[in-house]
């Protein structure tokens, strides 16, 4: 596979990183030189060699004029097809630096639908959908549907693109019956476009991260987390808890393995309290760290939980929770990593922020938000304080609901997926394209 000379630059690093990352990541190389796909493929097709950018479906390019000016807005027309409804924070980047969204359907026995976007010839390529993959793997009952593919779709070290779909037929809003027809991790090659199937859990699986060989998928009810080892192909579980029905959107994890998931306990005296458990590659807890900004006024089955993340070059890493808040993780050689509040996201005024997006530069973050006036794009230095916040243009859009992403394109431009009324009292899906050079 090529890649594209811009990529392969190392990420930059800011000055004081740990010594250890600039191994870690020589180490991850090495693996990814290294492994073979050898799963359920028989392909001899040795993955390339990738730099923590692309492990992480980041770019590291800064705007050219900075970051504190209202983006572009650009509504890019998907492929049709019947049932299509959103795209719920689905999206992704493969090496080439291709788009890739996951578009989801409403009611029982649907199938979301897997799709591909070159931004250099404006090509779409539908690969896809899910019961129809189901069913060529022999794995499909009658009735079968898989509605949502709601989470990030993740590069591994192997060069393949990571994924979940997921039912919602039968779930009970109180956390105590899952999905009818559970959830399934899939894993498609980004050039030469085969589906494998992974996994299948009684778990709706929601989310997936993941940076090198472990690819993580979180399951409701209860926080589930699943690990598959893309060096071995085996999987396994362990349960991090949550209660009153509460999923949360997104999840975290780091070059070592790592996972972080947020638990939720249930006090004595009706009180729910939130924490993020780190778990090692081996799925053994490492550290807890209580979230005192994790939870708000709405009920727990009301929360989404992490929302927004992003990774940094210096190998730390930002996310936002449902509350509007900030905090970073900080993986370290020995010991848990160190999880800190940063404070109120944006620093002007909390809101809604499920999109995050590092753009290099002096360590800028900027996202779009949902506040009282609409959808807007934040953007901070925070290093200095510097922050600022724009409306986005949505003329010609109506009841829009934009969700999570983190990716851009070669050029730096970002992706946001949510969706829009389509003029026959239901919702389309949408995609915006975020053009940041002003």
């Amino acid at each position: 596979m090529s890649i594209p000379s811009a990529k392969r630059r190392p990420p930059s690093r800011r000055r004081g990183a740990a010594r250890w990352w600039t191994f870690a990541l020589l180490g991850v190389t090495a693996v990814a030189v290294a492994i073979v796909v050898t799963l359920r493929g028989g392909d001899d097709v040795p993955p390339p060699a990738l730099s923590y950018e692309e492990l992480t479906g980041s770019v590291f390019v800064p705007p050219a004029q900075g970051p504190f000016r209202a983006p572009r807005v650009r509504e890019l027309k998907l492929p049709p097809f019947a049932g299509a409804q959103s795209i719920w924070g689905a999206t992704g980047r493969d090496f080439r630096g291709h788009i890739w969204v996951g578009v989801s359907t409403t009611g029982a026995g649907s199938s979301a639908r897997l799709f591909a976007y070159d931004p250099a010839t404006e090509a779409w390529t539908d690969h896809g959908s899910v019961v129809d993959r189901l069913r060529e793997t022999g794995l499909a009952r009658a009735g079968v549907g898989q509605n949502k593919i709601h989470s990030k779709i993740v590069p591994a070290a192997d060069g393949w693109l990571y994924f979940a779909s997921t039912d919602e037929e039968g779930e009970s809003a109180q956390g105590d019956v899952p999905p009818r027809w559970g959830g399934h991790l899939w894993r498609i090659h980004p050039d030469r476009h085969v589906w494998q199937h992974l996994l299948a859990t009684p778990e709706g699986l929601v989310a997936v991260s993941g940076v090198g060989r472990h690819v993580y998928a979180l399951g409701y009810w209860g926080h589930v987390l699943h690990q598959f080892d893309t060096h071995t192909g085996q999987s396994r579980r362990v349960v991090v808890g949550s209660t009153a029905g509460h999923v949360s959107r997104n999840f975290l994890a780091d070059l070592r393995g790592h996972a972080y998931v947020p638990r939720l306990r249930a006090r004595a005296d009706g009180a729910v309290t939130a924490s993020l458990v780190e778990y090692d590659a081996e799925l053994r807890e490492v550290g807890e760290t209580p979230l005192a900004h994790y939870l708000g006024r709405e009920s727990p089955q009301a929360n989404h939980g992490i929302v927004g993340l992003a990774y940094l070059p210096d190998g730390n890493l930002l996310f936002t929770t449902h509350v509007g808040h900030l905090y970073r993780i900080e993986p370290r050689a020995e010991g848990p990593a160190r999880v800190t509040s940063l404070g109120p996201w944006p620093a002007q005024a909390p809101a809604y922020a499920p999109s995050l997006f590092a753009l290099g530069g002096r360590g800028w973050v900027a996202g779009v938000i949902h506040a009282r006036g609409g959808f807007q794009w934040a953007a901070a230095e925070p290093s200095t304080g510097v922050a600022s916040a724009f409306p986005l243009e949505l003329r010609g859009l109506e009841k829009v609901l934009l969700y999570g992403s983190v990716s851009r394109d070669n050029a730096g431009r970002a992706y946001v997926g949510g969706w829009a009324a389509n003029g026959l009292g239901g919702q389309r899906p949408l995609l915006l394209q975020l053009d940041l050079g002003g």
